[in-house]
């Protein structure tokens, strides 16, 4: 089987990162794989570094890239892909182009929320050409079907993956602090990623001026090319509420595995957050998770089965669930077996293995 993964994107997210991610899984299980990623871009530096078959391909126009769409139709013809994988929307009207008319099938595999309709005329041809949409939650396919002309046999479900290197027990948790000078006889609350509004680092700080017995882990950076520095902001805040000597920073790491040990507790503080992988980490590493009720993050706790959710942008909530951190229930190891990267390549190589589309 050949699997092309393309991605015009330019940044590091977790639609980049788990794009080559599967790549690298696909190639583990046996698929051809190559990488079509713009040049000098992180994913582009990663899949080098990583030394997946690689091609550059230009940053095009999202709508109506007819030029660059007639390109990669011929780079597909020649490395006679069977798949072209992508994850990002902006990608979509290039890839609808490119397959239409070849033996190549289309699958998207879903990382952010639709929302909003998506049922105009042009949308029709685009949703039409994708043989197999991937989604990673019900509550996904349910909107993808309500929002845009998707019908049932386009969409499958095959949730988010980590390896396997994340269930096993986590390091000790005295080391894990001392790695990074947290005090080993406090109660530590993290949240980890980009540094944002939407991530609700400014929720926590709230919270910890009623829950005065707890510290704060934060891991991250501000948005890349991004004007506003929300990190001097919140760390203003974090002084002008009296408790940035309770806060601990830590820039973007690229394995979390020893931060997430330093903790007792993780807070998904964000707005809505479509699959938070922090979360699925977090619960990989057996370390309980206060989420908000809002996005993918209900579901990924089990409907409360698994965690505790609380309201969107609510510092009160935040607090009473800290206060009764020891309360919070946890998956048990059957529960995480589906987010087992074993289960996942799986899935994908089940769904895989019909035929490729005609040509029209």
């Amino acid at each position: 089987m050949k699997l092309v993964f393309l991605s015009s994107s330019t940044g590091w997210g977790g639609l980049e990162q788990n794009l080559l991610r599967y790549a690298e899984w696909m190639q583990e299980a046996g698929a051809t794989v190559s990488v079509l990623s713009v040049s000098q871009s992180p994913l582009h530096q990663k899949a080098q570094a990583a030394g997946l078959p690689l091609e550059t391909i230009a940053r095009q126009n999202r709508h109506l890239p007819w030029r660059a769409a007639l390109h990669l139709r011929s780079r597909l013809q020649a490395l006679s892909a069977d798949v072209l994988w992508i994850r990002d929307p902006r990608d979509l009207p290039l890839a609808a182009l490119a397959v239409c008319g070849i033996p190549c099938r289309l699958v998207f595999q879903q990382g952010m929320q639709i929302d909003r309709p998506k049922k105009r005329p042009w949308h029709r041809w685009r949703f039409g050409q994708i043989d197999h949409w991937v989604t990673p939650l019900k509550r996904l396919a349910d909107e993808v079907l309500r929002n845009t002309p998707l019908k049932p046999h386009q969409i499958s479900q095959i949730p988010l993956a980590l390896d396997s290197h994340w269930f096993a027990p986590s390091k000790d948790k005295a080391a894990s602090r001392k790695e990074f000078g947290i005090p080993s006889d406090v109660k530590l609350v993290g949240l980890f990623g980009r540094l944002d509004p939407l991530k609700g680092q400014d929720m926590l700080f709230a919270a910890l001026e009623s829950a005065s017995d707890w510290h704060a882990f934060i891991v991250g950076s501000n948005t890349a090319n991004e004007a506003e520095d929300w990190e001097t902001r919140l760390r203003t805040d974090a002084e002008q509420r009296g408790i940035s000597d309770r806060i601990h920073w830590h820039g973007q790491m690229e394995s979390l595995q020893t931060a997430y040990a330093a903790c007792d507790v993780y807070a998904m503080c964000s707005a809505s957050e479509t699959f938070g992988m922090v979360t699925l980490e977090a619960l990989a590493s057996g370390i309980p998770v206060i989420g908000t009720d809002a996005g993918g993050t209900p579901e990924l706790l089990g409907h409360g089965a698994h965690g505790t959710l609380i309201s969107p942008r609510s510092p009160d909530a935040l607090a009473r669930a800290l206060k009764h951190h020891n309360d919070i229930p946890l998956p048990s190891r059957k529960d995480l077996t589906q987010f087992h990267k074993r289960a996942a390549v799986e899935s994908w190589l089940k769904l895989l293995e019909g035929p490729p589309r005609p040509a029209s």
